[in-house]
């Protein structure tokens, strides 16, 4: 079988359907790459490669096999960003250093950024199983 990437459209969202727990990754001329596989679409593909902002994304969200997925990559004033909802969710489902006020109840003061990250990996670890040792991968 043809291998055939995905490739996606500015500003049309996208539904996929994950076929891998993890995207397959290597490197390449152009650093690490991620492989997501998907369930075949009409027009033959079967797989996707994201940038190292939209895995990212995907991580943070916990996609696995079988997660069914609106991606939109949204480009406005020479810009790209990301835009991933789970399918029959209402709103994007993304956490990014600058929505950590929302996620601290009652925020008074601008954080710093230590402390957005310190949030960050807080509410990291409350969804981690209490068995896995969480060192940072640096």
């Amino acid at each position: 079988m043809e291998n055939k990437a995905l490739k996606f459209n500015p500003n049309l969202p996208t539904e996929v359907e994950l076929t891998f727990d993890e995207p397959k990754t290597g490197e390449g001329k152009f650093g690490t790459w991620y492989l997501y596989g998907i369930k075949l679409t009409v027009k033959v593909e079967n797989g996707f490669f994201a940038t190292e902002i939209l895995n990212d994304k995907l991580q943070v969200i916990g996609v696995k096999s079988g997660s069914k997925l609106i991606i939109t990559k949204v480009v406005k004033d020479e810009k790209t960003t990301w835009d991933i909802r789970k399918v029959g969710e209402d709103q994007p489902k993304e956490v990014s250093i600058d929505d950590v006020p929302e996620v601290v109840d009652e925020v008074k003061t601008e954080l710093t950024l230590e402390q957005k990250v310190n949030i960050l990996w807080s509410e990291h670890d409350k969804k981690q199983p209490k068995n896995i040792k969480n060192d940072l991968p640096f």
